[in-house]
């Protein structure tokens, strides 16, 4: 798991070769426009989610290598191991978070009171690399 601010994405070029891809999406602002659901934009899918932070939060493990970016709100984001928490951050708009494959994450977890958030998930699949 990596955590950093949007600002800095750049410096992360080179971990991927669709990551320009990510930046280039991100420049023309289309994930704060598009509904919510799945989308496909020169040849790369990403999700955009929309939910209420609580205090149990989701865990998910990450089928392929995910780029999940704060667009509105903000969680509680955790890497897990055997259902306990290895490292905690606090996810807040214009920071990205970048998850390998097979890590097991906790996200749409409360920070302080219950939040609004709009994130968008990008797939960086394996198969790129």
């Amino acid at each position: 798991m990596l955590l950093d601010l949007l600002d800095n994405l750049e410096w992360y070029r080179l971990l991927h070769p669709k990551m320009q891809t990510v930046i280039d999406i991100l420049d023309r602002s289309l994930p704060y426009e598009d509904a919510v659901g799945q989308h496909r934009v020169d040849n790369l899918s990403y999700q955009i989610l929309t939910y209420m932070t609580d205090e149990q939060g989701v865990m998910q493990s990450a089928a392929e290598r995910q780029l999940h970016v704060m667009l509105e709100g903000e969680e509680l984001f955790s890497l897990q191991d055997d259902g306990q928490p290895l490292v905690v951050a606090r996810f807040t708009v214009s920071s990205f978070v970048l998850v390998a494959k097979g890590e097991v994450y906790r996200h749409q977890q409360v920070l302080n009171t219950s939040c609004a958030v709009k994130k968008v998930v990008f797939r960086l699949p394996e198969s790129e690399l």
